[in-house]
């Protein structure tokens, strides 16, 4: 799992998806080549839903990996 925080002029939310840390750099990198135009993740927090979400739309996005506890 990751927290996104996605921060604009007009909003600043975080967000919890279901994919991994490592699988969303790939994403990045995919987006970097021109492979993708957005990111298709799976949203968990605060509703489970399928979200897509375009970087060229956000000032900033920011990336956290959560580190489950056993």
């Amino acid at each position: 799992m990751t927290d996104i925080r996605l921060q604009n002029p007009y909003s600043d939310e975080i967000i919890k998806v279901k994919e991994d840390y490592g699988h969303i750099l790939n994403m990045l990198e995919w987006l970097e080549r021109g492979n993708i135009d957005y990111l298709h993740l799976q949203q968990i927090e605060p509703t489970e839903t399928i979200i897509t979400i375009s970087p060229k739309n956000f000032a900033k996005i920011d990336f956290y990996e959560i580190e489950e506890v056993k």
